[in-house]
């Protein structure tokens, strides 16, 4: 089903299929995301309850596939981690004139903090989000290690590192990393992920040649990273609900981004996505922010994960994964400008994302 509304009787009727002996009251739209996830009210044995269905709309075979993979590694993480997340009451892999997948949670009470905003959080509140970041990570990955880097999907009842022609696995995290530069630089070098929305196809091509020849030359030298592990990929205000007055994480949203890979890689890209909005304005300001921020988190993680320092070569990784994270913003800018409001200026965006890479180069 390619289309991302899904009609309020069939929601329904997907709720009943889960949970029988319960009787809908209610359905409210979440408005983010591209699937019709919704916050049901239902009576049930116990009395009156909220729960969150989410359903998978996505076509794309990559896509289902981790959707797939989503409520069995929050079962898991539930079971054998202290990585907050909702219990899940429920899934559906497969059912004839529905679309599937789809499962149902917990619904957990807090606030999810826009992230345009999060520079007007106090900054208590943000210390807190940084820190109990790093915990959470270093609680996830303590499940690893993985035996391969790659996405991680549901096939066949279970969890796996998908490897196909399109999307293939790596025994070396470092050669994925390269071709996910190489695929980045391809795409700026002719309008990005979304050639049709931009009227500058061409805002980055000067600087992909320095770009590629330093990524050349430097992620074969990186020193070698841990073994790879579970990654969240979106780990941003967006998938979070927390307290409102202390910032402490109630449940670590949307898992279906998830896949193997180093901890200082998922580090890096929790850390750029974080600390987005202060990227977007002053240096100077945006700079100290950062630095305060980045302390909260590497503190959290390191205090949760024994034996973890960051030392001279986990720095230096954390570095170069952090141009993985700009190179990809540069490809999506055409689309971001049109949904955040906070990229509306797409040459100040480019000027900044400039200003970032010439670091490297």
């Amino acid at each position: 089903m390619d289309d991302s509304h899904i009609p309020d009787e069939t929601l329904t009727d997907m709720v009943h299929h889960l949970r029988p002996a319960w009787r809908v009251r209610g359905l409210e739209r979440v408005e983010e995301g591209v699937n019709s996830t919704a916050v049901v009210e239902a009576d049930t044995l116990k009395g009156r309850r909220r729960v969150v269905l989410k359903p998978s709309t996505s076509d794309h075979p990559l896509t289902d596939a981790r959707a797939r993979a989503e409520p069995q590694l929050l079962s898991r993480f539930d079971r054998e981690s202290d990585v907050p997340v909702p219990a899940v009451l429920g899934s559906c892999a497969e059912r004839e004139g529905v679309p599937t997948p789809y499962f149902l949670m917990e619904y957990v009470e807090g606030v999810t903090h826009d992230h345009a905003r999060a520079p007007e959080l106090p900054r208590s509140v943000r210390e807190t989000v940084f820190r109990e970041a790093g915990r959470n990570l270093a609680a996830l990955q303590d499940l690893g290690p993985l035996s391969a880097v790659g996405d991680l999907v549901g096939r066949d009842g279970g969890v796996s590192v998908l490897d196909t022609p399109d999307s293939p696995s790596y025994d070396a995290f470092h050669d994925w990393l390269l071709d996910a530069y190489e695929e980045a630089l391809d795409l700026l070098e002719n309008g990005g992920y979304f050639p049709e929305l931009t009227e500058d196809p061409t805002r980055f091509a000067d600087l992909v040649p320095e770009l590629r020849a330093y990524l050349r030359a430097t992620v074969p030298d990186l020193p070698p990273p841990a073994p790879p592990t579970y990654c969240h990929k979106d780990y941003r205000y967006g998938n979070l609900v927390v307290e409102p007055d202390t910032g402490e994480t109630r449940a670590v949203l949307d898992w279906a981004n998830l896949m193997s890979a180093p901890p200082a890689f998922n580090l890096a890209i929790a850390e750029s996505k974080l600390l987005k909005p202060d990227l977007n304005g002053d240096a100077d300001a945006a700079a100290g922010r950062a630095g305060e921020f980045r302390r909260a988190l590497w503190d959290g993680y390191a205090a949760r994960r024994d034996g973890w320092t960051f030392d001279g070569a986990t720095r230096e990784r954390i570095r170069l994964y952090r141009l993985a994270f700009r190179l990809d913003q540069m490809a999506c800018l055409p689309l971001f400008a049109d949904i955040d409001p906070t990229l509306d200026d797409r040459d100040a965006r480019a000027a900044e994302h400039r200003a970032f890479v010439e670091q490297y180069i």
